[in-house]
């Protein structure tokens, strides 16, 4: 295992004011995107028993704070008034901002939630589409196409969904909000169960990673091309470059890069595990992880970004053999 020393590539310190870092994710023009919530949370509710689920909708309406960065450049800081539910993703669709609820409430067959919520540059809700309960990211692609994933409660029912919109465990949208496309494996590969990370590489390539088995899964034109059953359990994100995959964390390693080389038949080769390191050789306290296309983005807890490509450590992994 070695030591992977980085410097910073972007910064959200400056937005550390705000209450809550709530949505962290990467849009397909390389953008960093983060929304702040700026009054106290109010995002879980506890029955008796003590158990304690996720609400949809606080107490009373919150505001957010979006913000874009590129680089060293802010392109983008808007604030989002009177949002009646609680948000955890965020992504460019077009020109707007689509921001979503992971969780939605069906109470009957007219009477369920809206959980993607649609904004203008000018702060003002333009669209609320259906994307389902359970999600566990969302990625949109430069033509406008929504792509969500699911946990096994947006799978399997919870929250009065006994037909569940994400039973298939990745579904892409149109920018309204209609269905073209569910994820339906092949022979050889089981159902999704639990999508622990998604990359959406570009409008005609998203790969999937998922439970139980965990096979990675390259989708091409929306038809699964190939897969490979992947060692490491338990990823949270990975990205993808020529045949090569870096995932970030496992079960047993939260903050452990694995580089994979991806061969025929579905096989597998270990190319070398990296530990992230700052500028000063203190071990980074990664609080969130992003793979979009070629790069893992990297988020520490001081609200300082890295940015690892594949061909980077591909390289790096070389010159020392």
């Amino acid at each position: 295992m070695e030591k992977l020393q980085l410097s910073p590539t972007y910064s959200l310190q400056a937005a550390a004011s705000a209450e809550a870092l709530v949505a962290f994710n990467i849009g397909p023009d390389g953008v960093v995107y983060a929304v702040y919530a700026c009054r106290p949370l109010d995002g879980r509710t506890t029955v008796p028993g003590g158990t304690s689920f996720a609400k949809t909708i606080p107490t009373s309406t919150q505001v957010y704070r979006v913000i874009g960065v590129l680089g060293e450049d802010r392109i983008l800081d808007i604030l989002i008034a009177n949002e009646r539910f609680n948000i955890h993703l965020v992504q460019p669709l077009g020109q707007d901002i689509l921001l979503a609820c992971a969780r939605s409430y069906y109470r009957g067959p007219d009477d369920y939630e809206f959980n993607g919520r649609l904004y203008g540059r000018d702060g003002a809700l333009k669209q609320e589409i259906l994307l389902g309960d359970g999600i566990e990211d969302m990625q949109t692609t430069k033509h406008g196409e929504i792509w969500t994933s699911y946990f096994d409660e947006g799978i399997f029912g919870n929250y009065g969904w006994h037909d569940p919109i994400g039973s298939s465990g990745l579904i892409a949208w149109d920018a309204v909000g209609q269905k073209c496309y569910e994820y339906d494996p092949p022979a050889g590969l089981d159902s999704i169960c639990d999508c622990y990370a998604l990359n959406v590489g570009s409008d005609d390539d998203v790969w999937c990673y998922y439970y139980t088995d965990f096979p990675l899964v390259h989708l091409h034109q929306k038809r699964v091309a190939s897969a490979w059953h992947i060692p490491v359990r338990g990823s949270r994100a990975f990205a993808i470059a020529g045949g090569y995959a870096l995932f970030a964390g496992s079960y047993d390693a939260r903050d452990t890069l694995h580089l994979l080389q991806l061969l025929p038949e579905g096989k597998v080769k270990q190319m070398g595990q990296f530990v992230p390191y700052d500028e000063a050789g203190n071990a980074l306290e990664i609080s969130h992880v992003v793979g979009r296309g070629d790069s893992l983005w990297m988020l520490d807890t001081q609200g300082l970004g890295y940015r690892v490509r594949v061909r980077e450590l591909l390289q790096l992994t070389r010159r020392r053999s």
